[in-house]
């Protein structure tokens, strides 16, 4: 009798050279030939200078003009254009508030009965509508943006 196992009937791979370990299974799916096909734009920019086609235009649509003119009365009322035609509006907005950044502070600390409190918490709403926040940094009370 024989102490020896059976032997499995599998085939080693010699090792690789430098040890590193040889790669496994496939890497076809990530390596396969890149293919680009030409993009055919779907939609075309019509200008103002082109006419509809007369199906078109007996349908009923029309072409309408992409600037507003505004009627002079709107515009003494002060209401402006907006639009890539328009200049935009100043970056920083100008907050007046009738208390200052140290009352608003002090006001957010008060009782709930006081009319401070709340007129402090309706001027920390208008900040917070105008993108800004109240921070205590060293004991001083400073203005940052959200």
């Amino acid at each position: 009798m024989t102490d020896t196992l059976p032997q499995s009937h599998t085939s080693q791979t010699p090792p690789s050279p430098a040890g590193t370990p040889s790669p496994s299974g496939s890497m076809a799916k990530e390596t396969g030939p890149h293919i680009s096909f030409a993009e055919a734009p779907l939609l075309q920019e019509i200008g103002q200078e082109t006419t509809l086609p007369r199906e078109v235009a007996n349908s009923g649509v029309t072409i309408h003009p992409t600037t507003v003119i505004l009627p002079p009365r709107i515009q003494n009322l002060g209401v402006q254009a907006v639009g890539p035609a328009a200049t935009p509006p100043a970056a920083a907005v100008a907050v007046t508030l009738p208390l200052t950044d140290d009352q608003i502070a002090q006001g957010l600390h008060q009782s709930l009965m006081s009319s401070w409190r709340w007129l402090a918490e309706w001027c920390e709403r208008q900040l917070k509508q105008a993108h800004y926040m109240l921070k205590s940094i060293h004991g001083k009370i400073v203005r940052t943006t959200e």
